[in-house]
């Protein structure tokens, strides 16, 4: 697997997170979230390094047909730099700080905390898995669902 490719998210892909379908779920399902065609494979893998052999996983998701590559990273490097990693994470936290405190009420306080605190998109993600599971906790898995799907497409508009 190449460490500068970039992998975007298949139809078939896209389909198994709108829907929930294809079997997808668990951190195979977290880590089809991450992939938004901007991210080398070196990138994603270190985001979702807390998940553990997430290579395998990645691998796993290609072979799937749910990514597929889009380019290396002299392809990714006109896009990334006219991007603002600050600008994406700052809108991608105050959606899902407001995603959180319409679902949770009071018992978002913590993680919305915990979230303004995150520096990078490692620590937001971090973030936004117990996040994620808290939501599945208390409101259910559609709920989850609902609020890791709404953050992402903020995440890949950005």
């Amino acid at each position: 697997m190449d460490a500068q490719a970039i992998y975007r998210k298949s139809e078939k892909g896209a389909e198994a997170i709108a829907t929930r379908g294809h079997g997808v779920a668990g951190k195979l399902r977290m880590l089809l979230i991450l992939v938004d065609g901007k991210k080398s494979t070196e990138e994603l893998l270190k985001l979702a390094a807390g998940m553990g052999e997430s290579a395998e996983l990645l691998q796993q998701l290609e072979a799937e047909g749910l990514i597929e590559v889009v380019g290396g990273a002299a392809a990714a490097k006109p896009a990334a730099a006219a991007l603002s990693p600050a600008a994406d994470l700052g809108k991608a936290r105050a959606l899902a700080i407001r995603l959180l405190t319409e679902l949770l009420g009071p018992l978002a306080d913590d993680l919305a905390i915990r979230l303004e605190a995150a520096k990078d998109m490692p620590q937001f993600v971090e973030v936004m898995k117990r996040a994620y599971a808290v939501v599945r906790e208390v409101k259910g898995q559609a709920a989850a669902d609902r609020f890791g799907a709404e953050v992402e497409a903020q995440m890949q508009t950005a």
